[in-house]
């Protein structure tokens, strides 16, 4: 074990394998919707979320772990790790993979910080739990844009074999500001379309670290 994890933003690989990545969830609307999209298609992807949200809408959860899924974890709270003691970042990653476990999870649980961002002493806790951090290669700010158009102009420009393309099928709430994901899913609709006409092709974030 290293003093620092394993960091992943891309998987170097020269087949036109991508993985579509979604965080903040599940959403008791949006994440349906992209599943069933997925369903159609066949298709797996790997959704990061968070403890609160799993103790919400576990009944998503099991659907996600059913139709072959990759769960990860994503913290409990959502919160800055930046500037957490060691305790709460270690219970903050534990207690959602003991979440997770309890729901049928097996095997390697990755994780990705809320915003992409981590402390020294974040670094060294996930290092000690033998964490994988998956971050991204492709970002699409999402979160704050209402134009599909525009996200998929971000992710064709920079997608590659082995790419990670990093979406959001949730949020986090704030006081009478209501969470949409409209223009994700109809971005999401595209790409699944038009990216198999290109060459691609879809795989879970673990599928692409062990292609």
């Amino acid at each position: 074990m290293g003093v620092f994890p394993k960091f992943i933003f891309r998987v170097k690989i020269k087949e036109n394998l991508i993985a579509l990545t979604f965080d903040d969830g599940p959403h008791p609307e949006f994440t349906k919707e992209l599943l069933d999209l997925f369903k159609e298609k066949g298709i797996k992807a790997t959704f990061f979320v968070t403890g609160k949200k799993i103790e919400e809408h576990r009944d998503i959860i099991k659907r996600l772990i059913a139709e072959g899924h990759e769960l990860g974890n994503h913290s409990y709270s959502h919160k800055n790790l930046i500037f957490k003691k060691k305790s709460i970042i270690k219970e903050e990653i534990q207690k959602t993979d003991n979440l997770l476990r309890g729901l049928g999870v097996k095997g390697e649980i990755l994780f990705r910080p809320p915003f992409g961002r981590l402390s020294f002493t974040a670094l060294t806790v996930l290092a000690s739990l033998n964490k994988k951090v998956i971050l991204w290669n492709v970002p699409t700010k999402d979160y704050k844009e209402c134009d599909p158009k525009v996200i998929l102009k971000r992710i064709y420009k920079r997608i590659k074999p082995g790419s990670i393309i990093v979406l959001h099928d949730s949020g986090v709430e704030r006081i009478g500001k209501e969470i949409v994901r409209q223009a994700t899913i109809i971005a999401v609709k595209e790409l699944i379309n038009e990216l198999p006409k290109k060459g691609y092709n879809f795989r879970t974030v673990s599928q692409l670290i062990n292609y």
